[in-house]
């Protein structure tokens, strides 16, 4: 399982341009109408642009099939899902499959303005399935493919179902406000660890 996502990773690392600086998410997917809907809400929204500020970043994509969930968020919540699919340092399947552990949490753009929800739960089976959640989500969505990347700056990889947080949809009711506090462990911490992870601890960063 896990080597029918890395492997077009590897392909994909070969044929992307070094000399490209910028992350452009809406360029990386220009031409690829199975995320025609996911772009449009990235564009509209103005994650893309969030996104083209970053140094680093993975975003997580849904594809046609399994996008109609986004589009039934209200547009004051849709923003923030959004972010919520932007991890802030570079993944990829390799690295996933290295990590120390077989969970961990990993923290999305949305962590700037609320490090209580900003991370997502990520697992790997025995199998090599990777699995990410959002905090308090009922399911789960599998780690499809790599679309594509550029290591290690940008990869854009596809999953299987919105990462949709119950919290974040109930922000502003009265009995809706999330608690918790995850501790993040820094990308520095973990690489200096000698980075090899798998995932379900208490926090993990890219290498």
């Amino acid at each position: 399982m896990a080597l029918r996502i890395i492997l077009p990773l590897l392909l994909l690392a070969a044929a992307t341009p070094a000399s490209l600086a910028a992350i452009d998410v809406v360029q990386m997917l220009a031409g690829k109408p199975q995320y025609a809907t996911f772009l449009r809400l990235l564009r509209e929204t103005k994650v893309a642009q969030d996104v083209s500020r970053m140094k680093t970043a993975s975003v997580l994509v849904v594809p046609e099939r399994a996008v109609k969930p986004l589009l039934s968020i209200p547009a004051d919540k849709l923003r923030t899902v959004l972010l919520h699919h932007v991890l802030t340092k570079y993944f990829d399947p390799i690295q996933l499959a290295e990590m120390k552990t077989n969970v961990a949490k990993l923290q999305s753009l949305l962590s700037v303005t609320d490090k209580n929800l900003g991370t997502i739960n990520y697992s790997m089976e025995k199998d090599g399935q990777m699995y990410l959640r959002s905090p308090g989500a009922d399911s789960e969505a599998k780690l499809i493919k790599v679309v594509a990347a550029r290591p290690f700056s940008i990869s854009i990889m596809e999953i299987s179902a919105p990462l949709v947080c119950k919290e974040i949809l109930a922000q502003g009711r009265p009995k809706g406000k999330g608690k918790g506090g995850v501790k993040m462990m820094s990308a520095d911490t973990e690489a200096a660890a000698g980075s090899s992870v798998k995932a379900s601890a208490p926090a993990a960063t890219a290498p």
